[in-house]
């Protein structure tokens, strides 16, 4: 049913009782008399009588700044409203009008935001208030001759001493969505709260919540997996990740400088299809290559610590074959005590052994690695390159390892490899101009995808040639239409041929999961969110609200929400793999339809 906004005087939806300013504002005597559209208006819709009974003021020093005529189209109007007293001018009110999609976009960015302040568990209601009880606001949203118009109200120096804020805001909006009505030609009707409407069902794979790893084997929602680092999947639906515990102190968004040693915090663990989880590779268990039958030519001064005192977060994780790959984390500080960058490290899941992939200076005559072009020329200090290169993606071209370093825009192709020594290796620069430091995805035949600098993606064969150019990524934002990705904070996962886009709008501040053809360049939106949850104090951001307090996945989905960010993102078949941070708790979402 519609309501004409002549109710809005009783609304009393107005949200949370703000704080209580620590003093009063105004010069005149106490005014409890109604807010009602009688006298002179101000701003042109603003009731002035009443907005000097509001802030105490006397009507004669109100004046305003961008005052608009009656005969001029008011679709878009900010104003304010000055008071001049003592040789001093001061706003003490703003008004605000936006039709069509502006409206949509300021109210949907409205809800958001005050849904992640109050870490709200469902759309907010309409009209919403928001601010302290001495300096409140008030978002409306109506509709005009089947138009949606957002009207924003901010009062600076509320008097207090009249004790009804929710009634007075309710009454003063209402009465401007009237005047505008008039003005327009057609009737103010309050718009509907906004919905959320699950676009899938949510499934909870592994974790409790809780933050230590698991030792052993057990059933996935029962089981803790502590911070998800990093995700993929095999071809029958088993998802490995890599699992750390961190103590409470360390904030996993910059965990890498302060990670604890992979013994006591890391394990690679796997979720098979029937829900149990196990352990399948413990650092404290692996055979490492050391130094004790060395690679000849091999300097051992320059192989960082192996086994259980390695340490450092991980940021991909590789599944071929027998082999799980980890790609280490990037940071923008590099090492000052002679050691060599974080290796790639590959890890043989039969036995556990594992060994860094590194390159190796020595005499020519002896087994030096061969850095060459794409026309077969030595690179004048190819370990050099190997050394201060920072890998983002992996993929393989056949049985060919192709990394990505989006930092110095190159692919490196090794060629030829034994026992983690980098025998032979071909350096491409990319093709393509990219987002410098940005992730990218490794996709199947050796392909990649990664950020261009202005928001879209680029789809790049094993040898940084150019495939497919995608000008822009775009979600579907219900009510508001087409929004592009923002190009900082986003994050990519290869789901087969396409790859899967996490990243807040750009129009609209709420999260989305977009997934991108990369055949053909088309787009399909999986998710929209812009209630996130309760800020996770281990973490320092906001959780999701699939939160462990919510118990089950049936809560899940019909709370559902993406949330930012998420620590490890992947796919399996058509369904997407979040590990929101602060949660300890991968979920699979089940696309509708």
């Amino acid at each position: 049913m519609r309501i004409r906004v002549g109710i809005l005087a009783s609304a009393g939806v107005l949200g949370l009782v703000a704080c209580t300013g620590p003093e009063r504002t105004g010069t005149q005597p106490l005014n409890t008399e109604p807010v009602t559209g009688q006298g002179p208006d101000i701003c042109s819709l603003l009731p002035r009588v009443a907005l000097a009974h509001m802030t105490a003021h006397a009507e004669e020093n109100l004046t305003t700044v961008g005052e608009v005529p009656d005969t001029v189209n008011v679709d878009s109007l900010r104003c304010e409203v000055l008071v001049a007293e003592d040789v001093t001018r001061k706003t003490i009110a703003t008004l605000r009008i936006d039709a069509d999609q502006v409206a949509v976009i300021r109210r949907v960015s409205a809800a958001t935001e005050v849904a992640a302040a109050r870490s709200a568990r469902a759309p907010l209601g309409n009209p919403l208030r928001t601010g302290t009880e001495t300096a409140p606001a008030v978002s409306l949203a109506v509709t005009c001759g089947g138009r949606p118009v957002h009207i924003g109200i901010e009062i600076t120096g509320y008097d207090d001493r009249r004790g009804k804020l929710d009634q007075d805001l309710a009454d003063l909006s209402g009465v401007v969505a009237g005047k505008y009505g008039v003005r327009r030609g057609c009737a103010a009707e309050v718009a509907a709260p906004l919905p959320e409407q699950p676009r899938g069902t949510v499934r909870m794979v592994a974790g409790n919540g809780g933050s230590g790893v698991a030792n052993g084997s057990g059933q996935g929602q029962s089981t803790s997996i502590g911070h998800v680092e990093a995700l993929t999947t095999a071809p029958d639906g088993t998802v490995y990740f890599v699992a750390r515990q961190y103590g409470p102190s360390v904030n996993p968004r910059t965990a890498d400088d302060s990670a604890g040693r992979w013994g006591d915090t890391l394990r690679i663990l796997r979720a098979r299809p029937d829900n149990t989880v196990e352990v399948v590779w413990d650092p404290n268990l692996a055979p490492f290559s050391t130094n004790d039958d060395p690679v000849p030519g091999d300097l051992s001064e320059k192989l960082r610590l192996q086994g259980r005192d390695t340490t450092g977060a991980v940021s991909g994780i590789v599944l071929r074959g027998n082999q799980v790959w980890l790609l280490p984390a990037n940071t923008s500080t590099r090492p000052v005590d002679g050691r060599l960058s974080r290796p790639v490290r590959v890890i043989q899941l039969n036995g556990g052994r594992a060994v860094d992939l590194r390159a190796i200076k020595a005499p020519l005559d002896q087994d030096t690695t061969r850095v060459t072009d794409l026309n077969g020329q030595r690179l004048a200090d190819g370990v050099a390159a190997w050394n201060t290169a920072q890998f983002s993606a992996l993929a393989f071209d056949g049985e060919t390892p192709v990394l990505l370093d989006t930092t110095q825009s190159r692919v490196w192709r090794i060629e030829s490899a034994r026992d983690g020594k980098v025998v032979e290796a071909t350096v491409v620069p990319l093709g393509a101009v990219i987002a410098t430091g940005s992730p990218g995805a490794g996709l199947s035949g050796g392909r990649f995808a990664v950020s261009t600098p202005e928001g879209g993606l680029v789809i790049l064969d094993s040898r940084g040639r150019m495939m497919v150019s995608i000008p822009a990524v775009n979600a579907e934002i219900d009510g508001v239409g087409p929004c592009s990705l923002e190009l900082g904070r986003r994050q990519l996962a290869a789901a087969g041929d396409d790859v899967i886009v996490h990243a807040v709008a750009d129009q609209v501040p709420a999260p989305a999961v977009v997934r991108v053809d990369t055949q053909r360049g088309i787009s399909r939106t999986i998710q929209v969110s812009g209630y996130p949850g309760p800020v996770d104090p281990a973490s320092g951001v906001p959780a999701t609200r699939f939160d462990k307090s919510f118990g089950t996945s049936a809560n899940a989905t019909g709370l559902f929400a993406t949330g930012w960010p998420v620590s490890a993102l992947g796919a399996v078949g058509g369904d997407v793999l979040l590990a929101p941070y602060g949660t300890g708790i991968i979920y699979e979402l089940v696309p509708r339809g």
